[in-house]
Protein backbone atom coordinates (compact mmCIF):
# COMPACT_ATOMS: atom_id res chain seq x y z
CA UNK A 1 0.00 0.00 0.00
CA UNK A 2 1.18 3.30 -0.47
CA UNK A 3 -0.52 6.05 1.64
CA UNK A 4 -1.31 9.56 1.26
CA UNK A 5 -2.00 11.38 4.28
CA UNK A 6 -3.38 14.95 3.34
CA UNK A 7 -3.17 17.44 6.52
CA UNK A 8 -2.82 20.72 4.99
CA UNK A 9 -3.68 22.22 8.41
CA UNK A 10 -1.95 20.83 11.20
CA UNK A 11 2.61 20.35 10.32
CA UNK A 12 3.21 17.15 12.81
CA UNK A 13 6.46 19.36 13.45
CA UNK A 14 4.62 21.88 15.05
CA UNK A 15 4.29 20.04 19.06
CA UNK A 16 1.41 20.40 20.15
CA UNK A 17 1.08 23.28 22.98
CA UNK A 18 3.57 25.13 20.67
CA UNK A 19 1.81 28.04 18.86
CA UNK A 20 -0.82 26.53 17.16
CA UNK A 21 0.20 23.29 18.09
CA UNK A 22 -2.89 20.71 18.91
CA UNK A 23 -4.67 17.77 19.66
CA UNK A 24 -4.85 17.53 15.62
CA UNK A 25 -0.98 17.84 15.33
CA UNK A 26 -0.42 14.65 17.77
CA UNK A 27 -3.05 12.66 15.90
CA UNK A 28 -0.71 13.51 12.80
CA UNK A 29 2.39 12.19 14.66
CA UNK A 30 0.69 9.14 15.93
CA UNK A 31 -0.36 8.15 13.05
CA UNK A 32 3.06 8.72 11.25
CA UNK A 33 4.71 6.81 14.53
CA UNK A 34 2.29 4.15 13.86
CA UNK A 35 3.14 3.95 9.84
CA UNK A 36 7.05 4.14 10.48
CA UNK A 37 6.68 1.52 13.06
CA UNK A 38 3.98 -1.24 10.32
CA UNK A 39 6.62 0.15 7.48
CA UNK A 40 4.18 1.41 5.68
CA UNK A 41 5.16 3.40 2.83
CA UNK A 42 3.46 6.85 3.54
CA UNK A 43 3.85 10.70 1.99
CA UNK A 44 2.36 13.21 4.43
CA UNK A 45 1.49 16.17 2.91
CA UNK A 46 1.39 19.71 4.96
CA UNK A 47 1.48 23.14 4.98
CA UNK A 48 4.50 24.16 6.08
CA UNK A 49 4.39 25.94 9.30
CA UNK A 50 7.66 26.66 10.96
CA UNK A 51 11.09 27.00 9.93
CA UNK A 52 13.20 23.79 9.10
CA UNK A 53 13.43 21.47 6.36
CA UNK A 54 11.05 20.89 3.59
CA UNK A 55 11.15 16.86 3.46
CA UNK A 56 11.70 15.16 6.72
CA UNK A 57 12.09 11.38 6.69
CA UNK A 58 11.26 8.82 9.07
CA UNK A 59 11.43 5.59 8.06
CA UNK A 60 8.99 4.48 5.48
CA UNK A 61 7.16 8.18 6.22
CA UNK A 62 8.20 11.27 4.08
CA UNK A 63 6.47 14.48 5.04
CA UNK A 64 6.52 16.74 2.45
CA UNK A 65 6.12 20.56 3.86
CA UNK A 66 4.61 22.70 1.28
CA UNK A 67 4.72 26.55 0.97
CA UNK A 68 1.08 27.84 1.09
CA UNK A 69 1.26 31.00 3.18
CA UNK A 70 3.63 32.73 5.76
CA UNK A 71 5.51 30.31 7.86
CA UNK A 72 4.08 30.82 11.60
CA UNK A 73 0.69 31.24 12.24
CA UNK A 74 -1.63 31.56 9.72
CA UNK A 75 -5.94 31.44 9.88
CA UNK A 76 -6.54 27.88 8.30
CA UNK A 77 -9.25 29.89 7.01
CA UNK A 78 -7.28 31.30 4.38
CA UNK A 79 -7.25 27.51 2.96
CA UNK A 80 -11.06 27.99 1.67
CA UNK A 81 -10.19 30.02 -1.28
CA UNK A 82 -7.16 28.11 -2.58
CA UNK A 83 -8.42 24.95 -3.63
CA UNK A 84 -6.55 25.25 -7.36
CA UNK A 85 -3.59 26.38 -5.91
CA UNK A 86 -3.43 23.57 -3.31
CA UNK A 87 -4.42 20.95 -5.99
CA UNK A 88 -1.56 22.09 -8.03
CA UNK A 89 0.90 21.93 -5.24
CA UNK A 90 -0.22 18.28 -3.73
CA UNK A 91 0.17 17.59 -7.81
CA UNK A 92 3.92 18.52 -7.91
CA UNK A 93 4.73 16.96 -4.53
CA UNK A 94 3.26 13.26 -5.88
CA UNK A 95 5.22 13.88 -9.52
CA UNK A 96 8.59 15.18 -7.72
CA UNK A 97 8.42 12.06 -5.45
CA UNK A 98 7.36 9.28 -8.00
CA UNK A 99 4.47 8.50 -5.39
CA UNK A 100 1.71 6.60 -6.88
CA UNK A 101 -1.05 5.93 -3.75
CA UNK A 102 -3.24 3.74 -3.60
CA UNK A 103 -5.55 5.25 -0.64
CA UNK A 104 -5.54 9.12 0.60
CA UNK A 105 -6.38 9.96 4.31
CA UNK A 106 -7.55 13.45 4.67
CA UNK A 107 -7.77 14.91 7.78
CA UNK A 108 -10.08 17.89 8.66
CA UNK A 109 -12.56 19.40 5.44
CA UNK A 110 -10.40 21.20 3.59
CA UNK A 111 -7.81 18.44 3.00
CA UNK A 112 -10.58 16.55 2.76
CA UNK A 113 -11.53 18.61 -0.27
CA UNK A 114 -8.25 17.81 -2.01
CA UNK A 115 -8.30 14.36 -0.73
CA UNK A 116 -12.01 13.53 -2.47
CA UNK A 117 -10.01 15.45 -5.86
CA UNK A 118 -7.36 13.10 -5.94
CA UNK A 119 -9.80 10.07 -5.15
CA UNK A 120 -11.92 10.94 -8.25
CA UNK A 121 -8.54 11.75 -10.73
CA UNK A 122 -6.93 8.51 -9.47
CA UNK A 123 -10.00 6.51 -9.37
CA UNK A 124 -8.82 5.47 -5.42
CA UNK A 125 -10.31 4.95 -2.20
CA UNK A 126 -10.03 7.94 0.59
CA UNK A 127 -11.02 8.04 4.18
CA UNK A 128 -11.63 10.95 6.01
CA UNK A 129 -10.91 12.52 9.63
CA UNK A 130 -12.97 14.68 10.99
CA UNK A 131 -12.13 17.52 13.33
CA UNK A 132 -15.29 19.68 13.35
CA UNK A 133 -18.33 19.65 11.13
CA UNK A 134 -19.68 22.50 9.60
CA UNK A 135 -23.36 21.70 10.53
CA UNK A 136 -22.89 21.18 14.34
CA UNK A 137 -20.87 24.63 14.62
CA UNK A 138 -23.72 26.34 12.95
CA UNK A 139 -26.93 24.55 15.30
CA UNK A 140 -24.56 25.45 18.25
CA UNK A 141 -24.50 29.25 17.02
CA UNK A 142 -21.16 29.46 15.08
CA UNK A 143 -20.44 30.29 11.92
CA UNK A 144 -19.19 27.50 9.79
CA UNK A 145 -16.42 28.12 7.07
CA UNK A 146 -16.71 29.48 3.89
CA UNK A 147 -17.63 26.15 1.91
CA UNK A 148 -17.22 23.68 4.72
CA UNK A 149 -20.82 22.32 5.03
CA UNK A 150 -20.94 22.25 1.03
CA UNK A 151 -17.63 20.29 0.72
CA UNK A 152 -18.71 18.06 4.09
CA UNK A 153 -21.35 16.19 1.96
CA UNK A 154 -19.20 15.51 -1.21
CA UNK A 155 -16.94 14.16 1.27
CA UNK A 156 -18.87 12.49 3.52
CA UNK A 157 -21.28 10.67 0.85
CA UNK A 158 -17.62 9.66 -1.56
CA UNK A 159 -15.18 8.37 1.15
CA UNK A 160 -15.02 4.88 1.93
CA UNK A 161 -14.80 5.12 5.94
CA UNK A 162 -14.86 8.17 7.99
CA UNK A 163 -12.93 8.74 11.43
CA UNK A 164 -14.72 10.29 14.56
CA UNK A 165 -13.29 10.48 18.06
CA UNK A 166 -16.76 9.78 19.67
CA UNK A 167 -20.16 8.47 19.76
CA UNK A 168 -21.70 11.97 19.68
CA UNK A 169 -19.48 12.68 16.65
CA UNK A 170 -20.45 9.90 15.09
CA UNK A 171 -24.14 11.04 16.08
CA UNK A 172 -23.47 14.25 13.62
CA UNK A 173 -22.45 13.04 10.86
CA UNK A 174 -25.02 10.16 10.84
CA UNK A 175 -28.00 12.43 11.90
CA UNK A 176 -27.12 15.41 9.99
CA UNK A 177 -25.33 14.73 6.79
CA UNK A 178 -27.61 11.39 6.44
CA UNK A 179 -24.02 9.03 6.15
CA UNK A 180 -24.84 5.06 6.87
CA UNK A 181 -23.73 4.60 10.56
CA UNK A 182 -21.66 1.26 8.92
CA UNK A 183 -19.23 3.92 7.38
CA UNK A 184 -18.69 5.91 10.54
CA UNK A 185 -15.79 4.43 12.57
CA UNK A 186 -15.68 5.92 16.41
CA UNK A 187 -11.60 5.33 17.27
CA UNK A 188 -11.12 7.54 20.23
CA UNK A 189 -7.83 9.64 20.91
CA UNK A 190 -5.43 7.56 23.22
CA UNK A 191 -3.91 9.14 26.57
CA UNK A 192 0.23 9.46 26.60
CA UNK A 193 1.71 7.21 29.13
CA UNK A 194 3.02 10.31 30.78
CA UNK A 195 -1.00 10.85 32.19
CA UNK A 196 -0.92 7.36 33.23
CA UNK A 197 1.10 7.96 36.40
CA UNK A 198 1.51 10.36 39.70
CA UNK A 199 2.97 13.77 38.24
CA UNK A 200 3.32 14.64 41.84
CA UNK A 201 3.83 13.38 45.51
CA UNK A 202 0.94 13.77 48.35
CA UNK A 203 3.23 17.20 48.98
CA UNK A 204 1.98 18.45 45.59
CA UNK A 205 5.86 18.19 44.63
CA UNK A 206 6.18 17.57 40.93
CA UNK A 207 8.05 14.10 40.81
CA UNK A 208 11.09 13.96 38.29
CA UNK A 209 10.02 10.18 37.06
CA UNK A 210 6.83 12.14 35.88
CA UNK A 211 8.85 14.74 33.44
Amino acid sequence: MNLLIITLHADPSIHPGSGDGGGTHMYINELIDMLTYKDIKTLVITRKASPGADIIESGSVTTHRIHLGPEGHWDKNNLSDREEEIELLINNVLMEHKFIPTLIHSVYWYSGRAGLYFSKKMNIPVVHTVISNGKRKKISGFTESKGQIETEEKKYNNASIIIVISEQEKNDIVGLYGIDSEKVKVVGRGVDNLFLKDLFDEKGTLLAKGL
